[in-house]
């Protein structure tokens, strides 16, 4: 019986919450995936479900920005290609004077390729 003066047994609503913790402790105890393993998963799996849907997000931004943007403003102005315009530019810049061929650069024996090494 409880007399008001502090002393005494705890009142029931203390007991069954020390009751439950204790309860708990001991199955925890026994299945210790329940304190560490379960945990563990719930992290991982939610993690995973937030990283999800953060790139969701990020991907349909940009299709709508993607999507906003006119072709003019999405591709860089390009000149009109001229073959011939090409050829007087190139030649105007000093380093072709027409006189160009390609050639073999020496290399050493080891350098060389395996199937030519054999062919000789």
């Amino acid at each position: 019986m409880h007399n008001g003066t502090g002393s005494g047994d705890p009142e029931p609503e203390a007991w069954t919450r020390i009751r439950r913790q204790a309860r708990i402790q001991r199955i925890t105890k026994r299945h210790p995936f329940l304190s560490v393993g379960l945990p563990f998963l719930v992290a991982v799996v939610g993690g995973s479900f937030v990283l999800l849907l953060t790139q969701e997000t990020k991907y349909e931004v940009r299709d709508k920005r993607i999507q906003n943007l006119s072709m003019d403003e999405a591709l860089p102005p390009r000149r009109k290609f001229d073959i011939q315009e090409e050829y007087f530019r190139m030649k105007s810049k000093g380093d072709w004077n027409g006189s160009w061929e390609p050639r073999r650069v020496p290399r050493a024996a080891e350098d060389e390729p395996v199937f030519d090494r054999y062919d000789k």
